[in-house]
């Protein structure tokens, strides 16, 4: 064997997702790793879908945090003491539980889970608690520009009023009742569906039955209605005395997955500023050392994508950076991308792709995006099919439609 001499690149064609079909509310992902992984999704009871964001994120955040009988300490020992994990979460369009234990003690773990969830009253003095550590975790923000930036940036692409967007602050933080916790937990987290990782001799249809978990026949994976964006200012500077660094963003809207260009936008995202080696990273950080880090990324919705820009830099460069940016944008506008660039990032985006499945609890990860925003069963297929076909012609077209820099909202934060 040569090591001077790099292995040949097997080209990817197709990937196998292990996603097995249900005709239940239980999903299924073999494997024979000692722990097993149980995550339990409420449909609907996301933060960009319920009628009180806050209350679900807080909701959710509290949830273990005690019922009539048992502390949020005692709940956390007796589920410590089987080596178990309960991780609770409140993205765009669902809530979830995520928990992982030893196989051999399945049953014991999800029944004291659910009698937890069930019967939460969200103790007063937890809520305090959790309180006090919001507010200060949002005083020590307000100081960082990448947090101004970012809130920014948010509200200017999808408006001060979409759910993505819209903002805490103290006294919000302060006004959140008893109440209106146990009211999100009643009206929303009646319903979920399970996506279960284990052994494939568990039988978890009746370790479930026996916990007194919600089983169904006709699962509902998705309820609730998706507020479209209604963009605000096109460019915001907020000034920030005495910081040496300058937080920039750009970002705009662009389609969704099922847009028959979202291949092609990832793509060029990635060539952009979507890793090390690309155009953003190369010129600006590498080359000319102009800023600590720089990169773009796509955050899909079911009906849309939010695309940003973020750049931290020394404050009497940000007029220079936001220059630079222009002009590689415009380079890809203007000229087509070589092969050796087109093939090395097609292999990363398909090696990133063959990545996020790499092993079961991986799988189950991609396989709860999967059913969240309602992906066509041949969505991985037409994924690798479309970018091993991109062209650099394609990239060069969708650089003129999508990525016009006058179409961007701009802000910096820092000292401007």
């Amino acid at each position: 064997m040569n090591r001077q001499i790099a292995p040949d690149i097997q080209p990817i064609k197709k990937i196998h997702t292990g996603f097995k079909p249900s005709e239940g509310n239980i999903f299924r992902i073999d494997s024979e790793e000692g722990v097993f992984k149980l995550e339990i999704i409420y449909p609907g009871a996301g933060f960009g879908l319920v009628k009180d964001k806050f209350a679900a994120l807080y909701g959710m955040d509290l949830l273990m945090s005690g019922t009539e009988k048992r502390s949020a300490s005692e709940i956390s020992e007796s589920i410590d003491s089987m080596g178990a994990y309960v991780f609770k979460g409140c993205d765009y369009y669902t809530s979830f539980l995520t928990i992982y234990g030893l196989n051999s003690d399945i049953e014991n773990i999800l029944s004291i889970v659910n009698n937890t969830v069930s019967n939460c009253i969200y103790p007063l003095h937890e809520l305090e608690v959790f309180k006090t550590r919001k507010i200060s975790e949002l005083n020590i923000n307000i100081n960082k520009t990448s947090f101004l930036a970012n809130r920014s940036i948010n509200r200017q692409i999808l408006g001060e009023n979409h759910p993505f967007s819209t903002i805490s602050d103290e006294t919000l933080i302060r006004s959140i009742r008893q109440d209106q916790l146990k009211s999100f937990k009643d009206e929303y987290l009646s319903s979920p569906y399970y996506i279960f990782t284990g052994p494939r001799h568990t039988n978890i249809n009746e370790i479930l039955k026996a916990a007194k978990y919600k089983l169904s026949d006709q699962p509902v994976l998705n309820i609730g209605t998706e507020q479209l964006p209604n963009t605000g200012e096109s460019s915001v500077l907020i000034s920030k005395i005495g910081s040496t660094q300058n937080s920039m963003r750009l970002g705009k809207i662009l389609p969704g997955r099922a847009d028959k260009d979202y291949f092609t936008i990832s793509l060029f995202n990635l060539i952009l500023g979507g890793y090390f080696g690309s155009r953003l990273m190369k010129n600006i950080r590498e080359e000319k050392g102009l800023t600590y880090g720089i990169h773009s990324s796509i955050t899909p919705f079911k009906q849309f994508s939010l695309f940003k820009i973020s750049s931290e830099c020394n404050n009497t460069l940000t007029e220079t950076v936001k220059i630079e940016i222009e002009k590689e944008i415009e380079n890809l506008q203007n000229e087509l991308v070589n092969d050796d660039e087109l093939n090395t990032a097609k292999n990363y985006l398909l090696g990133s792709l063959l990545r996020n499945f790499d092993g079961a609890f991986n799988i189950s990860e991609r396989y709860k995006s999967f059913l969240e925003l309602e992906s066509p069963p041949d969505f991985y297929d037409r994924y690798i099919a479309s970018v091993n076909t991109i062209t650099a012609q394609d990239l060069k077209l969708c650089a003129n439609n999508y990525f016009q820099f006058n179409s961007f909202k701009y802000c910096v934060a820092g000292e401007v």
